[in-house]
């Protein structure tokens, strides 16, 4: 038999899961076929790491760029074995700090993804594939095509002075420059598992702008914010980006990256790694462990979970799960998922987890 062990970047003691695992297939002799590993991300924290591990040969490059509040940042993205592509974490730039007191999507910014962009664009690369879950910003993108050489205009003809998603309600024009001219022959993927339309109810300042620290009043701006951005995005670029699914991801950026440069929405899992390795892997296993930080409702019908859960009930392989922490159970059964195992320290239960796996197969 085989097992093949699907592990969230973003737990804590990631890096030894693929360690436990090794052990593992290292000490135990056939019939039993080595552990297969495979890093999964949802575009948020970690999903670098995922990268690094599932693809070779990817290379780290250091840059400086400003975070969530204009402060400089020291952070890296990869650039692929070719050198064509780059991998980008929104989430190390403007990512969503609870610790953070001065959080509040209507006053934060996201100019530092368009400066990693454009970092990677001097390295001669042309092909992005961009993770932007979690973000504590909520401003269409103005930020990062700011960076890119965009321009916002108000009313009278000037330039915006505040890239941010308090001043979205300003805009009336977009203009652009040689720099962001370039951008036209790249390619972008932008990788997430938010499902949310660019504003109104399922929209992300009504659903996610309280939780990174606005109230009502502040909501209710940056959701008018974002339609008029919309608006002004299909008048400069003809595509409507309103009620298209994910593009309210990343408090709007992948809109903008919708209308800007026809990027292309997928599912992180569909990325990392790549979907036609995870199927190939689960064909040849008889069981799949499934490790994740938490299984929450968000998580749980988030569209990166559904296509794992998918997948692995195509594969015909029988799924376990591993989690630090555990909200909703009765949703977990109703989608199949009965082997459910809660661990603090996943890389500490796995051993166990997998003698009673091999155990179970084997009687």
């Amino acid at each position: 038999m085989s097992i093949a062990i699907l592990y969230h970047t973003s737990i804590a003691g990631a890096s030894s899961i693929k360690n436990v695992a090794e052990e593992y297939a290292a000490t135990h002799k056939a019939p039993i076929a080595p552990v297969a590993v495979l890093p999964i991300s949802d575009g948020g924290k970690g999903f670098l790491d995922a990268i690094e591990a599932s693809h070779g040969g990817c290379r780290r490059v250091s840059v400086t760029v400003r975070d969530r509040h204009l402060a400089p940042k020291e952070t890296s993205y990869l650039i692929s074995h070719d050198g064509k592509s780059a991998y980008i974490e929104a989430d190390a730039i403007c990512g969503y700090d609870p610790a953070d007191s001065g959080s509040n999507p209507a006053t934060t910014f996201t100019h530092g993804i368009g400066e990693a962009i454009a970092d990677a664009l001097s390295h001669n690369c042309r092909n992005f594939v961009i993770g932007i879950n979690h973000l504590a910003t909520i401003d269409a993108g103005l930020g990062a095509l700011n960076a890119l050489g965009y321009k916002m205009l108000t009313h009278d003809g000037t330039e915006l002075r505040l890239y941010r998603g308090s001043e979205m309600l300003r805009v009336t024009s977009v203009t652009y420059s040689k720099k962001s001219l370039a951008l036209k022959r790249c390619r972008f993927t932008i990788a997430c598992n938010d499902d949310a339309a660019f504003y109104a109810s399922t929209g992300p300042a009504r659903r996610n702008a309280r939780n990174l620290g606005s109230n009502e009043v502040t909501a209710d701006i940056l959701d008018n914010g974002l339609r008029n951005m919309a608006s002004i995005y299909f008048k400069h670029n003809g595509r409507d980006v309103s009620y298209a699914t994910a593009c309210g991801a990343g408090g709007g950026l992948a809109g903008a990256f919708v209308s800007f440069f026809n990027a292309r929405l997928k599912p992180a899992t569909e990325i990392v790694p790549g979907s036609k390795c995870l199927c190939e892997t689960l064909k040849q296993a008889s069981a799949a462990v499934m490790i994740c930080p938490d299984l929450s409702p968000t998580v749980v019908s988030s569209p990166a979970f559904l296509t794992l859960i998918t997948a692995i009930k195509r594969s015909g392989t029988s799924l376990y799960c591993m989690a630090q922490s555990i909200e909703d159970m009765p949703m977990l059964h109703s989608l199949g998922i009965d082997n459910i195992t809660h661990s603090a320290n996943p890389a500490d239960d796995l051993m166990p987890l997998l003698d009673k796996i091999t155990h179970k197969k084997s009687d």
